[in-house]
């Protein structure tokens, strides 16, 4: 070890010299506090043996430069004093020395304090070093995760349509990662898809799952399933990819502003509310089903509630993470302080702002300990596009070219599949005239709808016309459909080519007995009923609909020029 020696007795300084030099220490002397701070930092030794009282500056001011100065490691200073009060080594103490030696020295003990500093100053080394090893382990971490986050964030905000007018939205992570996925999309018949999910477990580990479920969420609803479909789709995909002992509570909801109706499947979140303009619950939606990626989903497990949507309606979903947010003390905020915010003396307006200040001035400095999520959906808003158009994914532009599909559909595949996303991603991959998607859909939907609903499941649509019978209706249309063991549809499309664009012939056919479509009551301008639009909108969209038979064929053009 080099050694520096402060001391301004020149003999005492003589006698140190040289019992060190004699055990093989390199050793610089200086006889005053400023001339060893100086030749400290020049010289930059290992230890340094301190006197106390020297001219120009005293050991206490010096040993105090000395630790200011080798902040980068750890340099041990013995004062050499004749001092024995607790005060005076107190000071020394609080100056920054690591031992004492006191006078007249004892070559064995001074060799005893040597070799305990120089291990106290290896062992210092050792722990530097693991510091900075670990400093650098931890900063690379840090660069990861904030590429990693980066790129999570990009994948699941791609086509994310929560700037949608009707929504308002809250999540904040517990970490950098986010463990609950909020997400929303619109269907290209205009419905707005929403899910919450939310992983088991915090940060990296819950954020992973929701990679493959923003994909799946966001690819099905582009196809136009249902959010019965999504629910399976993405339980088969969460059990094949989870651990064991992982899985996604979640609930998806669809808002269709053209049906007037909201429905929703809940697996394992809390109770989705639905507050009236007066800004208390008029309905509370409960978990119906396990958790995504637990078990195989049987049919039953496809099953959602659906409400009639008043236009004055809010609904709120949320995370368990907001109702077990906790205050300093550990007390949760619970199910019954969120309640309370709906006594009606909230305008419904500020029911949204007014949950969040009332988390927040409740949480105060606690810290957060898991991730919260909040969302609003304003239903007399559903109806407005969000900025950029519904659509944020990218249009085909196939060149027009002659073809024919044709599909037939038994009361067997009927019971179990939507045909409709298959028939509209086939049409897509033959002819994808850009900006038509959304109107192709409608056209489709309302048709194949019409053969379904009311040609072989013989449903009336002037029963949705109150709020008792909107419920009525899709609860006979499930058990029809359920039972339906007889029957088909067929659907046949052909595509003309022109030169400005194209012409596509819809000819879809039923089994059922058919109807009387001129007693069908069919309006667009001030319907403010659950049905009775479908023929008119299609109407509207297409150069002509004509109906065969007993109307249970339909045939429809549609003309695209490009854009």
């Amino acid at each position: 070890m080099k050694i520096l020696i402060v001391d301004d007795d020149r003999i005492n300084s003589t006698i140190l010299n040289r019992l060190l030099s004699r055990d093989g220490h390199p050793v610089v002397t200086a006889y005053n506090g400023r001339d060893g701070v100086a030749l400290f930092k020049s010289e930059r030794p290992d230890l340094v043996l301190m006197d106390i009282r020297m001219p120009l500056m005293n050991g206490y001011e010096a040993a105090r430069q000395i630790k200011e100065a080798s902040t980068d490691r750890f340099v041990p200073i013995i004062f050499l004093t004749a001092v024995t009060d607790d005060e005076g080594l107190a000071r020394c103490i609080e100056a920054g020395g690591d031992d004492f030696l006191t006078k007249p020295f004892n070559r064995v003990i001074l060799q005893a304090k040597i070799s305990a500093m120089e291990r106290i100053r290896q062992l210092h080394a050792v722990l530097r070093s693991q510091k900075e090893q670990l400093e650098k382990h931890q900063e690379g971490v840090r660069r990861e995760m904030e590429v990693g986050q980066h790129l999570f964030s990009n994948i699941v905000r791609a086509g994310n349509l929560l700037d949608a007018p009707c929504l308002n939205h809250f999540s904040t992570p517990m970490s950098l990662f986010n463990g609950d996925l909020l997400v929303a999309s619109y269907t290209p018949a205009g419905t707005l898809h929403i899910m919450l999910g939310d992983f088991t477990g915090h940060g990296l580990s819950a954020a992973v799952g929701a990679l493959p479920l923003a994909e799946l969420f966001y690819g099905l609803t582009a196809q136009g399933f249902s959010i019965g479909d999504l629910a399976e789709q993405i339980n088969d995909k969460l059990r094949k990819v989870l651990p064991t002992r992982m899985f996604c509570a979640a609930c998806l909801i669809e808002v269709d502003h053209r049906q007037k109706s909201i429905m929703v499947w809940n697996g394992g979140l809390p109770d989705v509310l639905v507050a009236d303009k007066s800004g208390q619950i008029v309905r509370r939606i409960r978990s119906g089903h396990i958790p995504l990626g637990v078990a195989p989903m049987r049919r039953e497990d496809r099953k959602v509630e659906i409400l009639e949507m008043q236009e004055d309606y809010r609904v709120f979903l949320y995370s368990d993470g907001l109702t077990e947010a906790t205050d300093d003390g550990g007390i949760l905020f619970g199910q019954e302080r969120l309640d309370a915010l709906f006594d009606g003396q909230t305008p419904p307006e500020r029911l949204f702002a007014a949950i969040l200040h009332a988390l927040n001035a409740f949480r105060g400095h606690a810290l957060q300990t898991d991730d919260i999520s909040l969302l609003e959906v304003v239903c007399a808003r559903a109806s407005e596009e969000p900025p950029g158009g519904q659509s944020h994914l990218p249009q085909k532009d196939i060149p027009p070219s002659s073809w024919r599909i044709a599909f037939t559909f038994s009361a067997q595949t009927l019971r179990t599949v939507d045909p409709l996303p298959t028939i509209i991603n086939a049409l897509m991959n033959l002819q994808a005239p850009s900006g038509q998607r959304e109107r192709l859909y409608t056209v489709l939907a309302e048709l194949f709808s019409n053969a379904l609903d009311h040609g072989l499941l013989r449903l009336d649509t002037r029963t949705k016309e109150t709020p008792e019978g909107f419920l009525r209706y899709y609860a006979q249309r499930e058990e029809r459909l359920a039972a339906l063991t007889e029957g088909e549809i067929e659907v046949i499309l052909t595509h003309t080519p022109h030169p400005d664009g194209g012409e596509l012939r819809i000819r879809i056919a039923d089994s059922g007995p058919g109807f009387d479509p001129n007693n069908v009551q069919s309006f667009l301008e001030g319907n403010l009923h659950h049905g009775g639009r479908g023929i008119a909108l299609v109407r509207s969209l297409c150069t002509d609909l004509i109906y065969h038979g007993n109307a249970n064929i339909a045939e429809a053009t549609y003309r695209w020029t490009r854009s």
